[in-house]
């Protein structure tokens, strides 16, 4: 009812995903008439729709009478759980199933339409230059829910416009990418305030439109932030197969700091799994590649891209290995290289500067990084910046100084003032 979609238009969504003549234009009429899609379809029907509307739907609210919330072996042997449940995977969202499918897929036809109004280039124009200052909203605003929700909206529109609207293949390649980009905005700040099931909603459909519109290298750095974001919360194997898999499909890609990106994220995966080895492998290639690298050409993303970034980075995957000194020296650096640029990074990077000096017991030098920290908090609402702090409120707690004393009174005063709740 909310999309107002015939049969045959959901019939034509299915076969635009699995292929021509998956099923007949009529075949809906039968599930409403009560009948269950066969195999796979339910939860392709259900992926369908959550993409489309920008929020999860399950099989069980499409066919409460054949499915059930608890249970469903179709779900399960597709890796797939119900909302609510615990495991890497939610309905319709399968992250690594997603990014398979993007790295084994046939390059995609470039993208037209000929039914509809014709879209204008200058609408396309007008969508490049809305991503580009949300990016600077975000960079602003640090994280705040405002800047996600301006995001949602032009990403819901522009997706309107590719559905609804007459275009010819240069114009469908541009407005795919500017889908893609706001579909990985969104996502990111929706991982960023803890809306989990949100933000992966927006990455999967994010990298179908940059499979789409034939850019690899946007496709992989979405999947990145997908596997970022799987590190964040401690899921370090579904984290460490969705970066392989991005590296995999844009190694013949000139990505420039892009590639060295990947490696780092990658290096971060494995620290969290413990694996010291693979970590100083990808630490070494991300290094390597930052000395070689300029932000690759024609990715307005890739725009916060610096070798700093690389650095500091480094440094938080040698503090989850364990390694308290040498992380201190590549914080200390990068935080250095990013000079004014990127607060909420250097709100991360101190905390994790603060975390290096405490496991080395130098609870002075620990107090001035973590003042640093709150220094760049002001009202973000980063649940990440957030929870680090307080994570490091909790540290200082331990020790009986003045230092550890004064940075705890403020940090409650900073964290107390929470600027918004949000919902996962």
């Amino acid at each position: 009812m909310r999309l107002a979609w015939s049969p045959e238009r959901l019939a034509s969504e299915i076969n635009k995903r699995c292929g021509t003549g998956t099923i007949s234009s009529k075949a809906p009429y039968n599930w409403l008439k009560g009948a269950r899609p066969r195999r796979r379809l339910p939860h392709v029907v259900a992926q369908i729709l959550s993409d489309r509307l920008g929020e999860p739907i399950s099989v069980e609210a499409l066919w409460p009478q054949h499915f059930t919330a608890a249970q469903d072996p179709q779900a399960q042997a597709a890796g797939l759980r119900a909302p609510g449940t615990n495991g890497a995977a939610e309905p319709g969202h399968d992250l690594i199933g997603a990014a398979v499918d993007w790295l084994v897929a046939d390059e995609a036809d470039a993208p037209s339409q000929l039914r509809g109004d014709e879209l204008p280039a200058v609408a396309v124009d007008l969508l490049t230059t809305r991503i580009r200052q949300l990016r600077e909203l975000d960079d602003a605003f640090r994280g705040t829910r405002l800047v996600m929700d301006w995001a949602l909206q032009d990403f819901q529109w522009a997706r309107r416009l590719a559905d609804e609207c007459c275009y010819d293949a240069e114009t469908g390649v541009r407005l795919h990418r500017g889908i893609a980009e706001l579909g990985q905005l969104a996502g990111w700040l929706a991982a960023d305030l803890g809306m989990t099931r949100r933000s992966r909603s927006c990455f999967v459909t994010a990298l179908r439109a940059a499979h789409t519109a034939g850019d690899r290298a946007l496709a992989a750095y979405i999947i990145s932030c997908m596997s970022y974001h799987a590190t964040w919360e401690g899921r370090g194997e579904e984290a460490l197969r969705l970066i392989r898999i991005a590296r995999k499909g844009s190694a013949v890609e000139d990505m420039g700091l892009g590639a060295a990106l990947l490696a780092t994220r990658e290096a971060r995966a494995r620290a969290s799994l413990g694996d010291e080895a693979g970590c100083r492998l990808a630490m070494d290639a991300a290094a390597d590649l930052s000395r070689h690298g300029e932000p690759p050409a024609d990715a307005p993303w890739a725009y916060w891209l610096t070798p700093a970034v690389m650095v500091a980075d480094a440094g938080r995957a040698w503090l989850e290995l364990g390694r308290p000194h040498q992380a201190e020296q590549h914080l200390a650096h990068g935080i250095e290289l990013l000079g004014d640029s990127q607060p909420l990074n250097r709100l991360l990077h101190h905390t994790s500067l603060a975390e290096a000096r405490l496991s080395r017991h130098i609870v002075d030098g620990a107090a001035e990084a973590a003042h640093d920290a709150l220094s760049l908090a002001g009202r973000a609402a980063s649940r990440r910046a957030r929870t680090r702090l307080t994570t490091l409120r909790h540290r200082f707690q331990r020790y009986d100084s003045r230092a550890a004393r004064d940075f705890v009174q403020r940090a409650n005063d900073v964290l107390s003032a929470d600027p918004q709740e949000t919902a996962s």
